[in-house]
Formats: structure tokens, sequence, C-alpha cells
């Protein structure tokens, strides 16, 4: 009988006060009590600057990336710092609309818009942003912050030097004057992968519009050499120079251009009024939208998905610079919040991203109050200045669009050595999936298939037992891994071995191994040096078991058990020919690992006892978990009652808990009085040519 009394853990939840549980809920309730007029003045100040960064960008992702009005992407930057200032675990994170995910959500609604008559671009970009933000909110309150961990880097590399290049694609295409012509093709015409714009740029970069290279020309190589001057008064000390903001002087600087030279007489498309009067409240999952979500579903999921990992990869970084505890979990509530909150205005879906974020922590913000003081400077620019960015050309947008293009893919060509040196093929692969699939056919496809082969790796990795299995070296109290290469055996250097304490000395002390080791000397004389002699008397297995058994690693097992015990090792190719002398006839299970067992795991373990005993192997489990869930598990599926048959007092050996051992030296015991008691076997069968005790 298994006793009652077993020691085992109690998980008692104490009772926590609200005031103590409401911060880990609202997360801003844990700043807030100390926040002073100084930190408000830091963050004053680096939310002003970042802003004078971020709306152009906001503007360029809305019109020259998603296809959307630039208001769109204006109030994305607008109220999701608000809401992440509330329930946002990154102090000095900002959230606002991103590159990648802006560029997923303009695919779709080019695709969406061109085949579609009547169609509001904003209506699909409501139905993406309210989808991605319930995918993630339900993502949080399940708890599935680990799903982050799941997704390699070399996926995101892969998917963001597809957005990098398919960026620059769109901005050449724009800065050429060939929007127009994109547009005015017919809608049984395709043209959505970057592989198609370049073929369509091949056969019609000949109608370029000269007036716009030139601006867009000149706007690329401005921005491309400030950054770069800046860069260098950096390196040199100059850490002020990195607030310049060359993107803001590149705006403000081409729109006084273009309005006194009056640009769009050029045949050059400018932003024009920014209708902010006939902006209205939407709402998401009702009306008109309905049939949309279940079309658009994938794509939303895909960006929820992406979204997040950028920001966790970001709230990660920050976070391991001071020193904060972020939740994963608490960051999918923040960010799912925000996508139902500003769906409903129709802005972009927003996140965090790392650039912005470490910027805003270089120019002193402390908490969230930075983005939200970024976000109402964005609302105070969007509501009384957007009239005087009437003539800002939209050449100007896709040239900055096109240099952030550049700087998402300058990191791959050093990814890729690093993995190629160092072999890792399976991230290369990942990668090559990702970005040919992206650039061939879509962006959300080639993700897709990156995530799905990721997903796979996983489960492969997840699958594969870290069960050992291991044979006696003679003479000793070792027992090696079957999965040993003893060709390249080392008696120094074993990394798969565990030694029975006191076992080389009971054996000793019968007389056992000193007689069995002269004999098999002299039998293997021909032996190469190095290799252990090793007995196939007892044919005893020792099955180490370190972790939690599941339907899973209990089917590798029996596997392994089976191709071991026909061919001898485990390490054999399944179509390597049977070892005719191989012979179990013990096996030890050591449990000292196993600290639960599923119904299905029990289930397959019970087979392979009852096969085990069916053919006359003796089977004993040792250190068995001291759980009481275990050991009613192991009763009730049968497998407690096929143990009986070898209990220790028929050895005379204690057992706390019978028919379990204490110790493997223990059933090692057992082993060697059944042994001793059987005369059944002749003395030429003591001995063996293999390198596996009983294998």
């Amino acid at each position: 009988m298994f006793p009652h009394d077993i020691p085992h853990s109690q998980n008692t939840e104490l009772e926590v006060p609200f005031r103590q549980k409401l911060p880990y809920y609202m997360p801003c309730f844990s700043w807030l009590p100390s926040y002073t007029p100084t930190a408000l003045l830091h963050d004053t100040l680096a939310g002003v600057s970042l802003a004078a960064y971020q709306i152009p960008l906001a503007m360029s992702f809305a019109t020259a990336v998603a296809h959307v009005p630039a208001i769109c992407g204006l109030l994305g930057l607008s109220v999701a710092p608000a809401v992440y200032c509330l329930l946002g675990t990154v102090p000095q994170m900002i959230v606002g609309p991103e590159a990648a995910v802006s560029m997923i959500v303009g695919q779709t609604i080019e695709k969406v818009v061109k085949h579609n008559d009547g169609v509001s671009p904003v209506d699909i970009l409501v139905v993406l942003t309210s989808t991605s933000g319930a995918v993630l909110f339900a993502f949080g309150l399940l708890r599935f912050g680990f799903i982050d961990n799941v997704l390699c880097g070399s996926l995101l590399k892969g998917f963001i030097t597809a957005i990098g290049l398919s960026m620059m694609v769109n901005s050449i295409i724009a800065v050429l004057g060939l929007q127009s012509v994109l547009d005015s093709l017919p809608s049984d015409i395709h043209v959505h992968s970057v592989f198609q714009k370049l073929v369509f740029l091949f056969h019609h970069w000949r109608q370029y519009n000269g007036a716009t290279l030139i601006v867009g020309g000149v706007t690329f190589s401005v921005l491309v050499i400030a950054k770069r001057v800046k860069k260098l008064f950096v390196e040199k000390k100059y850490k002020k120079a990195s607030f310049f903001p060359e993107i803001l002087v590149v705006v403000v600087i081409s729109t006084i251009l273009s309005s006194h030279f009056e640009f769009n007489k050029l045949g050059i498309k400018v932003l024009g009024k920014v209708d902010v009067d006939g902006f209205q409240l939407r709402l998401p999952f009702s009306g008109d939208l309905k049939p949309w979500y279940g079309q658009l579903f994938v794509t939303s999921f895909m960006c929820a998905i992406l979204g997040f990992f950028e920001s966790s990869t970001a709230g990660k970084s920050l976070g391991s610079s001071l020193d904060v505890a972020t939740s994963s979990n608490r960051e999918l509530v923040a960010l799912g919040s925000i996508g139902l909150v500003i769906s409903s205005l129709g802005a972009l879906p927003s996140f965090g991203g790392y650039a912005r974020s470490k910027l805003n922590s270089i120019n002193g913000a402390n908490t969230p109050i930075s983005g939200l003081i970024m976000g109402i400077t964005t609302l105070f620019v969007t509501f009384f200045m957007l009239d005087y960015m009437y003539y800002l050309p939209i050449c100007v947008l896709n040239a900055v669009i096109c240099i952030v293009g550049v700087s998402l893919i300058q990191e791959t060509p050093k990814e890729i050595k690093f993995h190629w040196r160092t072999k890792g093929y399976n991230e290369l692969v990942t990668f090559v999936v990702t970005l040919s699939t992206s650039l061939f056919y879509s962006i959300e496809t080639g993700v897709a298939l990156g995530c799905f082969y990721s997903v796979i790796r996983v489960i492969k990795h997840s699958t594969k037992s870290r069960i050992q299995i291991l044979s006696r070296v003679a003479g000793t109290g070792t027992f090696i891994s079957s999965d040993c290469d003893m060709d390249e055996w080392d008696p120094d250097h074993l990394s798969h071995e565990i030694t029975v304490k006191g076992y080389k000395e009971f054996r000793t002390q019968n007389g056992d191994d000193a007689h069995r080791s002269s004999v098999n000397s002299s039998s293997s004389g021909g032996a190469h040096v190095g290799t252990p002699n090793l007995l196939d008397k007892e044919g005893c297995l020792i099955v180490k078991i370190p972790e939690p058994l599941t339907f899973t690693n209990t089917s590798d097992l029996k596997t392994r058990l089976k191709r071991l015990e026909l061919t001898g090792s485990a390490k054999v190719h399944p179509a390597g020919s049977k070892k005719e002398n191989s012979r179990v006839r013990h096996v030890v299970f050591d449990l000292n690992g196993m600290t639960s067992i599923d119904s299905s795991a029990a289930q397959i373990l019970f087979e392979i006892i009852d096969g085990y005993q069916s053919r006359g192997i003796n089977v004993f489990f040792c250190r068995v978990f001291k759980s009481i869930k275990l050991a009613q598990r192991l009763k009730d599926s049968g497998i407690m009652e096929l143990l009986l048959d070898c209990e220790g007092e028929d050895f005379g050996i204690k057992q706390s808990v019978s028919p379990y051992y204490d110790e493997i030296l223990d059933a090692l015991k057992a082993i060697d009085g059944i042994e001793s008691s059987c005369d059944m076997w002749d003395n030429t069968s003591y001995y063996s040519n293999y390198v596996f005790d009983g294998v």
C-alpha cells in the first residue's frame, strides 16, 4: 500500500490586499505616487523632442506605406501612448505606427481596394486594427505571453528584411512618379508582391516624372548625408547632435520650397488638405464591416503577432537596461487595449518600437508620461498646424520611407554571416523561407511559413526526450549512455554517465567483477586499447528519466528501447541489422526527476513494462518522486501491480514504499540476487564482445 503521509507541496495562496494588486492590473499606479515635478520636466522635454521626429514618420507610414489618410497615422501616434501610459509596464516604451505592420496593412488595403469598388481604405484599416487588438487582448487574458519565445530571431530578421526591401521598392516607384501608372493598371493585373513591382519597374521605368525624381532623389541624398554627419558628431562625443531632427527639418524646408515654387504645377503630387473636419468615430465589429472580419483575420493575426514580437523585443532590451521587471502578459493586455481603442478612431495599428523608445530614454524620459506628452503635441499639430503642410511633396515622404527601409536591412548581412560561421543552418533556412516567400508572394504568407517552420522546430525539440538509457562499464559502478559513440570512447571524458556509489565495492566483495573481468580480458585479446570491457551476464539497463513523462517523450522512449534491444545501440539506423547475441534481462527505471506523468504516458509505460515482463525481463522502479498524485496514477494505471513481482523484501532489501526501491544501488543488488540464484545459464554466455552491459 502506498502511504498517505508522503510529503508533498501545498500551494497556499496568501490573501493580497486590493491596494497591492492594483499596480499589477493598472501599472501606472506603480510610479504615479512617487512622480515628481522634476520627472515631469524631463518627460516633457523628451516627449516634445520625440514628436518632432515621429510626426513626419507617422504621416509617411500612413500615406506612403499603408495607403490611408495622414490623419490615421497621426491619431495612432496621439492616442496609443495615452492608453499605454495607463496599462504599459515598460516606463520608457513609446508606442505608435510601425513600419513593418504598416507595410502589411498597406499591402492588404492595396489588394482589397483595387479589386473591390466602393470599399473605403479606412474601413479596412478599422477591421485590421480592431481584430489585431482583440487577438492580443485575448492572449493577455489567457496568459499567452510565452509566444514571443517561440518565434526565433532569424524569422524576425527575414521579415524585417522583406519589409525593408518592400518599402524601398514602393518608395522608388513613388519617387519616379510611377504611382499613378501603377494605379491605372486594369484590376485583373495583380502587382502586389515585391517581385511583381520590380517587374513593373522594368517595363514602365521610362514613364518616370523628372521633377518628382529630382525632388525625391535630393531629399534622399540630403537625409543620408545628414544622418552620416550626425553619426560622426555623436562618435566624437557631441552627444547632443543625436537630438537634431533632420527629418523634420527636411520636411519643413521641402514644404516651404514646394509652396514657393509651386511644385504641384510641375506634376509633383503634394499632401493636400488633411481632412480633420470629416473625422468620425467608428464602431468596430458592427455594420458593414462584419463581412470583412473573416476574410482579413489571418492578416490581422499576423499584424498582432509581429507587433507584439517587436514590442516585446524593445521591452526586453529597455527592461534589462533599466532593471525593470516586465510582464509579457500585461504587455499583451496593454497592446490589445490600444488596438481596440484606436480602431474606433480609424488609426494605424500601434506597437512599441525599439529605436524611438531608445531615443526617448536618451532624451531623459523617466515614465510613460513622455509618450503622453508626445501624443498631446501630435494632437496639437494635427488640429492646428496641418494646414501648413498642404504643399508637402509626397515624394519627400517616400524618400523618408526609403531611408527607413535602408536602415531595416543594414544588419542583415551581419546576421547571415554570423549564422553561416556558426553553421546555424536551421536559422538560415528560416530566414530564406521567410524572405523569399515574402518577396515573391506576400509578406503575410512569408511570415506564416516562417512561423510554421519555427513551430515545427519547437515541437521537434520539445518531443525529443531527455531520457537516458545507460549500461554498465565492466569492473566499475559507472553506467554510460547508449548514445555514446564507443569508437571515440574516452574513459576520462564521459559526457553522459552516472556512477552508482558502492556498487563496484559490492561486486568486488562478492568476487564477481574480478573473475569476470579476467576471463573477459583473455577472451578479447584482440580488442583495441581504450575500449572498455563490458559484461553481458546481467543484461542490465538503467533508464534515467529526468523530466515529467508525457505521451510525446514516452513514445520516444519506447522507440529507443526497442531499437536498442534489436540493434544494440540507440544510435544505429532503424534499418540496421539485428544483434543476435544481444540480451536484456533487467531494466531499472530511475524516476528521480519524473515529477508527474499524464494518462497517455502511463498507458504507454504500462505497455512497455507488460511487454518486458511477458518476455521474462525484470523491471524495477527506484527513487520515485514523492507525490501523492503521481503515486495514485501509477497505482490506477496498473503499473504498481506489475512491479510487485520484484519487491525488495524478497532479496532482503528495505523499501520505504513497496514496490519502489529507494536507491539505484538497491535495485542493482536485487538484480545480483536474481542472477546468483539463476543456474540456468551456461558460463560461456556470461561474456560478450558488446560495448554495453546487456546490449
